[in-house]
């Protein structure tokens, strides 16, 4: 069984576990088997006769578990987050992501840069956006379809494209749909999240998981 250690208490020679079912196991330094663990360290280990955590293995630490939460969260399009993370992300996002903009364009750097750098953003947004659709077991398909109809209703209002069908009335229509996608897409990143597992994963704690404990 894995679990995080919560606490370690050096005098007692004791710490505490919140293992990967929910429940809480104490143990004893002196029976992890590759060295002192510390707060944060995901810990491999099985339990013994007193419901106690012996035969302890450090296999991932704080520091590793965050790096690799925050690289699910920004790079991966599978499982779920809820209201609070999704809300926490948008909030540093909206805060840091003019820095590289505003220093890109004070170094003056060809603007291929600044091309790739909102292509990188954009997905990162993406990936954020789907997890916390995912938590109301809604599908990415709305999203997908919201850039899809507002990206062709652009590129026939600029004139980058012009299909014959792409008349006034049409593009009308297909920005009133990107419309009406948009507030939906909306919804959909603020609705409450379906109770317990769905079929795009386990139930979000809150903004807590970030802390690892």
């Amino acid at each position: 069984m894995q679990g995080i250690v919560l606490n370690i208490d050096l005098k007692s020679d004791t710490g505490l576990i919140r293992a990967a079912d929910g429940k809480r196991y104490g143990f004893k330094l002196s029976d992890c088997e590759t060295g002192s663990p510390l707060n944060g360290n995901t810990v491999d280990f099985e339990i013994d006769d007193d419901n106690q955590a012996v035969k302890m293995h450090v296999v991932k630490t704080a520091a590793k578990a965050a790096f690799d939460w925050l690289y699910w969260l920004m790079f991966s399009v599978r499982g779920r987050i809820s209201r609070e993370q999704f809300i926490a992300f948008f909030a540093v996002a909206l805060t840091v992501l003019p820095f590289p903009a505003v220093a890109m364009a004070w170094a003056g750097l060809p603007l291929l840069y600044f091309v790739l750098f909102w292509i990188g953003s954009a997905y990162v947004v993406f990936c954020v956006t789907v997890k916390r659709f995912h938590d109301s077991d809604s599908s990415a398909f709305w999203l997908i379809a919201t850039i899809a109809v507002g990206a062709v209703a652009a590129a026939a209002m600029f004139k980058i494209i012009a299909f014959s069908f792409l008349t006034d009335p049409v593009i009308s229509i297909l920005c009133t749909l990107f419309g009406l996608f948009v507030l939906f897409c909306l919804y959909l990143s603020f609705a409450k999240g379906t109770l317990g597992e769905n079929r795009y994963g386990k139930q979000p704690a809150s903004c807590k998981t970030i802390r690892l404990k």
